[in-house]
């Protein structure tokens, strides 16, 4: 028996949690919803199988969250304004970004199923983290600054 797909979904606007919540329950998730980064950081443990988080949070952004769940390899959907700038850091962080103002139930049932499958494909962090340490220290060398101090 397969066990129920749980996502935890992040919104300060009301309306967008429940239409987030809603689309996600019809496709067959399990939907936890809260509004606040405190709330999120709460409810975010290793079995929640995704994400989907608002970008403005009050205080906090919904990339921080994307931030956090990493350390639980939890996939992330952020959802905010059109700005590039975001949506290039969403991407470093291994989120997806959608434009709030571009946002259906279509597009993101679409985005949802593909950050899934996505994340079937990847490397666990471990196996990465083993991979680097085989590493001869040489090769290691040639890596950009920026990346030497993400290794860190």
């Amino acid at each position: 028996m397969q066990r129920s797909r749980s996502a935890l979904v992040v919104a300060a606007t009301p309306s967008l949690a429940t239409h987030l919540s809603a689309w996600l329950k019809l496709g067959g998730w399990q939907v936890v919803t809260v509004h606040s980064y405190p709330e999120a950081k709460a409810r975010l443990e290793p079995h929640i199988d995704l994400v989907v988080t608002e970008l403005e949070l009050g205080d906090y952004n919904g990339l921080q969250l994307a931030l956090r769940a990493q350390t639980y390899e939890v996939p992330v959907l952020v959802i905010g304004r059109q700005d590039e700038m975001f949506e290039r850091d969403a991407e470093q962080l291994g989120s997806t970004y959608l434009c709030k103002e571009e946002l259906d139930r279509e597009r993101f049932l679409v985005a949802v199923d593909s950050k899934i499958e996505a994340m079937r494909y990847l490397t666990p962090a471990y196996r990465r983290d083993l991979e680097f340490v085989r590493r001869p220290w040489s090769s290691t060398r040639n890596l950009s600054g920026s990346r030497r101090m993400l290794l860190h």
